[in-house]
């Protein structure tokens, strides 16, 4: 008898155990999840982004907001040495020239920009006609540019476990879990490599070829620029279309740029709405005869950038240079001026070509 109660305590000793066992392990699983839930010490992470490791035949580069811009210029020119007196205007190559009629021609074919124009007046005339030199265009359409590839952001390191785990089925499951995704993020980075390096050879092949291509049309343009130009030039120095005496009344002789700002007015309101940019640049010593448009004139600068090249300016802040500039700046700006640069003859090429562009 107490053998058979022995034996029956023992079968059922054995079940109370065997359940009480899956009992624990029915908690601890419930605890500790699986790997995709949250586990007690196992960091989690947004998941990463996914990449494809081989090049996309489709493979787009982004273009720069504002490639394409076209441009007006404008340029208002005395061609006097009275105008540049002692002083000399700099070119590119650091050559310093005292003939500003040289240093238009030389800077015109280098400021002129795919798809712009240029339009050229001298001063010292009261009628349009007389006062033109010479409108050059650009026919060339610019080429496409793209922005460098950029080499994708390196995934954030994972944190720390915050608890230390005991050995059992919640360590195994976070290591197991650990181990997955550092697999999965490894691929990931060597994906997101892959593809910059598509991007870098894509963007290498593409800019060289277009750089090939631009080159050969971009000197085509530019010499054909300097021969038009040359030739407006020249048949402007020759009196041809020219039906006045330059320079004939105490105003054109003394000052002239209200009739100069005139005449790039009609210019600027026939044209400016056809291009993304205008702007005017005036190379004279802007003397003024009598002040404040005393004839008149039709003058409208609205949105326009105004750069002034005062060549007999020793130093473009002494006295009375800067007499000339506190009075012509109000000036452009209520005829509507969007910005006001001067300068004097140092560097006159190479401040073009940076705040405008070649």
């Amino acid at each position: 008898m107490e053998t058979l109660q022995t034996r029956v305590w023992n079968s059922t000793g054995i079940k109370f155990i065997l359940v009480f066992s899956l009992f624990i392990l029915l908690v601890l699983g419930a605890c500790g999840g699986t790997p995709s839930q949250q586990t007690p010490g196992y960091a989690t992470w947004t998941s990463s982004p996914s990449a494809t490791p081989t090049c996309d035949p489709n493979l787009s580069l982004s273009t720069p907001s504002e490639w394409g811009a076209t441009q007006l210029i404008v340029i208002l020119y005395d061609p006097r040495p009275r105008t540049i007196g002692d002083q000399y205007l700099e070119l590119e190559t650091k050559e310093k020239i005292r003939d500003i009629p040289s240093f238009v021609d030389t800077i015109v074919p280098h400021l002129i920009q795919p798809g712009g124009q240029v339009s050229i007046f001298q001063l010292g005339y009261s009628s349009y006609d007389s006062a033109r030199v010479a409108r050059l265009y650009s026919y060339i359409s610019v080429p496409q540019l793209y922005n460098t590839p950029s080499l994708p952001q390196t995934l954030t390191p994972l944190p720390s476990p915050v608890v230390t785990l005991t050995p059992g089925f919640g360590y195994v499951a976070t290591k197991q879990a650990e181990t997955k995704q550092a697999i999965g993020r490894a691929a990931v980075e060597t994906a997101n490599a892959a593809g910059y390096a598509c991007g870098v050879s894509y963007w290498n092949t593409v800019v060289k070829l277009t750089a090939t291509a631009w080159n050969g049309t971009a000197t085509a343009e530019i010499n054909d620029a300097e021969k038009n130009f040359a030739t407006e030039i020249t048949n402007h120095d020759k009196g041809l279309g020219v039906i006045e005496t330059p320079f004939r009344t105490d105003e054109l002789y003394y000052g002239g740029v209200y009739y100069g700002l005139s005449f790039a007015s009609i210019v600027f309101q026939a044209e400016c709405k056809n291009y993304s940019k205008c702007t005017l640049i005036i190379i004279d010593d802007l003397q003024v005869y009598r002040e404040y448009n005393p004839d008149n004139l039709f003058i409208n600068l609205s949105g326009v950038d105004i750069y002034a090249i005062l060549p007999n300016c020793r130093d473009i802040d002494q006295p009375s240079c800067m007499k000339l500039r506190e009075y012509w700046s109000p000036e452009f700006k209520k005829y509507g001026a969007e910005k006001v640069v001067y300068w004097n003859g140092v560097r006159a090429e190479v401040n073009l070509i940076d705040a405008i562009g070649r």
